[in-house]
């Protein structure tokens, strides 16, 4: 039986690895999902996804910068002020049968504020390619569900990416 992952609490220089324009490379388009490369993150592979109503974007990535490479989840929100950049709140996620509890991080990055959490495996992230969806439950009974359905061939692109470099 394999251990559980678990969510780690965010840190000031974990929180870094979400991507901002000035650290990534363009890549390639898999379904809905871009697959890039973030320098910061050691560098390190990232999926996003982008959605509207409200224009929103969600991030999955690899951490290189640790041994091994960890993962991170990233949500940004176009105007979204609610958490503060380096503010810390509590979250859950739940993937099919199993919930992890860790940490967000605020993060403001140009007109989308947000917020990231680690993982400790980047296994974690590889494995979303098997689910349905991911929903992330933070702050005032808030819930974010992320649609996870056509995201097995941008896993496999995000894999493939990290094992590239």
């Amino acid at each position: 039986m394999r251990p559980a992952i678990v969510i780690l609490a965010a840190s000031t220089a974990l929180a870094a690895c979400a991507a901002g324009e000035e650290d990534t490379s363009a890549g390639q388009t898999v379904g809905q999902w871009r697959i890039e490369v973030n320098q910061a993150a050691g560098p390190g592979c990232f999926a996003v996804r982008n959605f509207v109503n409200p224009t929103s974007e969600v991030q999955m990535g690899i951490n290189a910068t640790s041994t091994p490479p960890s993962g991170y989840l990233s949500i940004f929100v176009q105007g979204y002020e609610g958490i503060e950049p380096g503010q810390s709140i509590p979250a859950t996620f739940a993937v099919g049968d199993r919930e992890f509890r860790g940490t967000f991080t605020g993060q403001q990055t140009e007109g989308f504020g947000g917020a990231t959490v680690p993982v400790d495996s980047a296994d974690f992230i590889y494995d979303l390619a098997n689910q349905d969806s991911l929903t992330i439950t933070y702050g005032d009974d808030r819930r974010v569900i992320v649609p996870l359905e056509d995201a097995d061939p941008a896993i496999a692109a995000l894999r493939a990416c990290q094992e590239g470099l």
